[in-house]
């Protein structure tokens, strides 16, 4: 099932889009809900982040073909970090260039989102868990990670985190092929079987030490050509088998 965030005659809403035909979504999102009356059709919706998380958690080097491109070892443990909630933006909207870095790169992610709260979650009950899954851009400013040492300010600087264009229920995340394109060229072309730490070992170890809510989002990392140099006025394009297109365009700051 493919499920949207979208504004509509200037209200959001969450709908069901079956072709391209949206209808309302009636009940919870996050526990019981079923398909309601048609709204509209896609073109006359504007797309939004198919999610609305507390916290966002990144785990790094998660891709045995990025680990040989970047030369490193293989982490006998998931390499986290947090993506605040004000990187989120959707499809379409404009990753905005920072001022204060001059190294952007783009990481095509898939990422999960959580149904239900988590803690203490068992491998064997993590994807129980998960709502859906969703495509993901980690964007970074490389000369700022180099330079402080740290996330902070590389990975969680405004629109750094754009995800969409859907949210899709009820398909295998453990063999999806995910594609990442600049200006039409592609960069990465690669499969999710190739995670170091699949997405139940994410859960469980994530929520050993933080719970985790409805609507928080994991990113699972970026494969083989990821951290990729983009500049202003390029259009970078996520695919995921399933799932779809994300789509966004680099501009400068106002």
């Amino acid at each position: 099932m493919k499920i949207a965030r979208f504004q509509w005659q200037d209200k959001v809403h969450w709908g069901i889009l079956e072709n391209n035909t949206v209808f309302s979504l009636v009940g919870n999102l996050y526990s019981e809900f079923e398909k309601g009356k048609e709204l509209c059709q896609l073109k006359d919706v504007r797309l939004l982040a198919p999610a609305e998380p507390s916290i966002t958690v990144a785990c790094g080097m998660n891709y045995m073909d990025h680990l040989k491109e970047m030369g490193r070892p293989v982490s006998q443990e998931p390499v986290l970090f947090f993506k605040p909630a004000n990187t989120v933006i959707g499809p379409e909207d404009d990753i905005v260039y920072p001022a204060v870095g001059q190294d952007l790169r783009y990481e095509a992610e898939l990422c999960c989102i959580m149904k239900q709260e988590a803690k203490n979650v068992p491998e064997e009950k993590a994807l129980s868990y998960v709502l859906g899954y969703t495509c993901g851009n980690d964007l970074t400013l490389m000369d700022l990670l180099e330079k402080d040492g740290r996330t902070t300010r590389a990975k969680g600087f405004d629109t750094s985190g754009p995800l969409g264009p859907f949210l899709v229920t009820g398909i295998n995340p453990h063999n999806l092929a995910i594609k990442g394109r600049v200006n039409g060229k592609t960069i990465q072309d690669s499969n999710t079987s190739r995670m170091l730490f699949n997405i139940e070992k994410l859960i469980s170890y994530i929520s050993a030490f933080l719970t985790l809510r409805p609507g928080d989002v994991i990113w699972t990392g970026t494969p083989k050509g990821g951290a990729y140099p983009v500049k202003i006025g390029d259009i970078i394009e996520v695919e995921i088998e399933g799932i779809g297109i994300l789509k966004n365009k680099v501009v400068a700051p106002n």
